[in-house]
């Protein structure tokens, strides 16, 4: 992994629900502070995002501005990507806005504990993978 040129990681809502309920958002910070990694966001992976907070039985782990103040923790991390890619080969068709992003954001990972977004492991340069597999891939250039 090149030093001057960060990974661009797509992180799925599931996982920064699981991250935040969890308190293990910290498997990221190494990464992140490294410069190592950039996270991708789209409007909708944010829409998604907020969604799922709101559900009721999510909803009693977030404050209302949970989201706000998790983006802008990360935003010094972030690159806000404009879709305009239609994608639709996932089994799951709410799915493909990720692979979408992925395209036009020229991810190179795809963080995702999703069995349908497993099923489409490389997406062109995109790897779709768990979060403990892009992070012991990433032990090894350490």
């Amino acid at each position: 992994m090149p030093k001057n040129k960060p990974l661009k990681v797509i992180v799925d809502t599931n996982l920064w629900i699981s991250f935040i309920i969890s308190n293990k958002i910290n498997l990221l910070d190494a990464l992140l502070y490294s410069g190592d990694v950039r996270l991708l966001f789209s409007k909708e992976l944010i829409a998604e995002i907020q969604q799922t907070i709101t559900k009721p039985k999510l909803r009693k782990y977030f404050e209302t501005n949970a989201l706000e103040e998790m983006l802008s923790v990360f935003e010094p991390f972030i690159d806000l990507v404009e879709v305009e890619s239609v994608i639709t080969i996932c089994r799951d068709p709410k799915d493909n806005f990720l692979l979408a992003l992925a395209k036009d954001g020229k991810a190179d990972y795809l963080l995702t504990g999703d069995k349908d977004l497993h099923e489409v492991k490389n997406f062109g340069k995109t790897t779709t993978v768990t979060i403990t597999e892009f992070i012991d891939e990433m032990k090894k250039f350490r």
